[in-house]
């Protein structure tokens, strides 16, 4: 994107200081915002009143306003970047915990980070790559009231629609998933599949970029953007948009109406089914990414889908029905083919440790890594044209 190469680098500024700065333009931002969010995106859990964001001293500032952006109020929100694999590091190696609550549990040696200092002017482009991630880092957390997290009890978002909870980051899974397309009948018989809450994100993102952009605070202008854009990419994923692939409206049915009745065999075994597909096809993307930066081959098909910009145009603009009318629309209709694929080229048993195995299916894995390339291709265009609403 020109609109990022050419932009001038940006000063580092401490979430405190922009606060400070701009809190009284921030208090009546962020109430009409909620007002917009209750309308549109939020209805099932408004914010309460007594989380309105209303300023604050140093001390104070920036957990109110994580309070009034209900979010886990422990997250890290270092200042660091995310350096390429294969890169040399270009400062000192950032201090995990300043990254992620978890620390390495989250990073899990698959991202490295340097630090960088306020008052340092750094890349815009690398600003909003890094903030990409962000979300995954402990923004959404334990924020349900059955989460066990005294916040969490305070934010209204009632006891956590769904997740696996045998995975620690499980409960911020309701703020990056969205079902939009499952039949009528799905919806009815398992509500709590509409209650879910990246629209709701990228809202509130979106808005304070567009205020930090125009207040003179051009860092923040690009780490909020990057927050926003983790949840229209997260749609992009076929398994953040479908409940189950390749199971018709009937089998789904059955499955939900056997757990309403004390038979949650079939609930957990979707539940695995779905699981270990979502995860592997990830880190099977991720791993074959990371292996090409780091031979250089920055020609893999999976590196120039994602960079062909001739189709960003073919979606229309940007505008708050994009991601469901668009993205996660894109991702549904093409979820059945991932899932078929990942059992024809037994990904599950031929891929382990960022490796092939010989129980991999070659040439289903060359249709699977096609199917993945031509995805990429709208993935781009849905990354940039999100990123040309927000710069405008």
């Amino acid at each position: 994107m020109p609109e990022l190469v050419s932009a001038p680098k940006v000063k580092v500024e401490s979430l405190e200081d922009f606060l400070l700065k701009e809190q009284d333009k921030l208090i009546p931002l962020m109430r009409d915002m909620e007002k917009e969010a209750n309308l549109s995106y939020d209805k099932n859990a408004p914010l309460p009143e007594a989380l309105s964001f209303k300023g604050g001293d140093r001390k104070t500032i920036r957990n109110h306003f994580l309070r009034a952006l209900r979010l886990n109020t422990g997250t890290p929100l270092g200042y660091f970047l995310q350096n390429l694999p294969g890169n040399p590091l270009p400062a000192k190696k950032s201090n995990p915990m300043t990254v992620s609550i978890y620390g390495e549990k989250d990073l899990k040696q698959d991202y490295e980070f340097y630090d960088i200092r306020i008052g340092e002017f750094v890349s815009p482009l690398e600003v909003l790559a890094t903030a990409g991630d962000e979300p995954d880092f402990g923004l959404d957390l334990n924020l349900f009231e059955d989460n066990g997290e005294s916040f969490g009890k305070d934010y209204g978002f009632g006891i956590q629609s769904f997740g696996d909870s045998r995975i620690y980051y499980a409960t911020q899974v309701p703020f990056h998933i969205g079902y939009y397309h499952e039949s009528p009948i799905i919806f009815a018989a398992a509500g709590f599949l509409t209650r879910t809450y990246p629209k709701y994100r990228v809202h509130q993102f979106m808005t304070l970029s567009r205020i930090a952009f125009e207040t003179g605070h051009p860092y923040w202008g690009y780490r909020f953007l990057g927050w926003g854009m983790h949840y229209v990419v997260d749609l992009t994923q076929p398994y953040h948009s479908r409940v189950l692939p390749n199971f018709g409206t009937i089998s789904m049915l059955w499955i939900n109406l056997k757990a309403i009745l004390g038979f949650e065999t079939a609930k957990n075994e979707a539940i695995d089914r779905i699981a270990n597909r979502h995860t592997t096809i990830e880190k099977y993307h991720f791993s074959t990414l990371r292996n090409a930066y780091r031979t250089k081959e920055i020609t893999h098909p999976f590196i120039q889908s994602v960079k062909q910009t001739d189709s960003d145009n073919n979606y229309g603009k940007y505008d708050n029905s994009y991601i469901v009318n668009v993205v996660s629309k894109q991702s549904y209709d093409i979820s059945d083919r991932i899932d078929t694929l990942i059992d024809e080229s037994n990904l599950l048993k031929g891929f382990s440790e960022d490796k092939l195995l010989p129980e991999i299916n070659q040439k289903s894995l060359g249709d699977l890594n096609s199917t993945i390339t031509d995805h990429m291709k709208s993935v781009g265009s849905h990354i940039r044209n999100y990123v040309r609403a927000g710069l405008k």
